[in-house]
């Protein structure tokens, strides 16, 4: 009776193919990582620009309720007449962290009408949120003192920012000319050609007709100003009362905007 030999692999081939195995999860995560990264990048570059978005039609934009009476010649810091007044106030409440500007998404219901102000009510049921047929998500935008947008922080769909806008003011130079720089305070806007020259209320900020060295500076129809995003650690709004923009670290990113008349 023949004995049957089992024919296996000798250490030279199970080697060999170990190697050729190695090579190939090497070539795979070189091609993977950087493409996984440049999908996250993209991600976050198309996250960015909602947000800034969202940030801008906002201060563009007067609501229901901020609107001031027809007969009223002057803005308040919580009723506006126009879209430049409203931007102007919103900008000095970035001041601090408890009175700035927050974004965020939220499931919002479609089931409920709108509120005052325009925006949709959010979807507080818990289960059984269908996306496009009772909820979509909805990117909403107020300041951290709006306690009747508290709600939505309860159905977030993502994490919440909250905004620092720093003036941009011209600095003289005898060799470069005009420059920009950033003002020393968050939330304080200032003649952009009068180094200190706070600005107290809209109305005050207007065109001018000073000179200097033979040059018109017209100014009052735009504020400039570096937007910072800072991703807070929470989503609570209540839990900024008393912080420091310095307690939330560095912004997830910033950008160069504008509002005008």
């Amino acid at each position: 009776m023949k004995k049957l030999h089992a024919k296996g692999f000798t250490l030279t081939e199970v080697v060999l193919a170990i190697g050729v195995v190695g090579v190939l999860v090497v070539v795979f995560m070189a091609m993977f990582i950087p493409a996984r990264k440049t999908v996250a990048a993209a991600l976050t570059i198309r996250e960015a620009d909602r947000i800034v978005s969202t940030l801008s039609t906002e201060l563009s934009k007067l609501r229901n309720t901020e609107r001031a009476e027809a007969s009223a010649r002057q803005s308040s810091s919580s009723k506006y007449i126009s879209s430049f007044d409203k931007a102007f106030y919103w900008m000095k409440n970035t001041a601090k962290p408890e009175t700035t500007i927050l974004i965020y998404s939220y499931r919002a219901d479609l089931g409920k009408p709108v509120r005052k102000d325009g925006t949709p009510s959010p979807y507080l049921e818990g289960d059984g949120s269908v996306p496009g047929k009772n909820t979509i998500v909805f990117t909403g935008c107020c300041l951290a003192s709006n306690k009747e947008r508290y709600e939505d922080f309860q159905a977030l769909t993502s994490p919440v920012f909250a905004v620092r806008m720093t003036q941009l003011v011209v600095q003289r130079s005898k060799t470069a000319g005009y420059m920009y720089k950033l003002a020393n305070e968050p939330g304080v806007i200032y003649n952009p050609y009068s180094s200190g020259k706070e600005i107290a209320e809209p109305s005050q900020y207007v065109y001018s007709s000073e000179r200097s060295s033979g040059i018109n500076l017209p100014w009052g129809a735009e504020v400039l100003y570096q937007a910072e995003f800072f991703q807070l650690p929470h989503s609570e709004p209540e839990r900024l009362k008393g912080m420091r923009w310095s307690q939330l670290k560095d912004p997830v990113f910033s950008r160069n905007m504008a509002f005008r008349r």
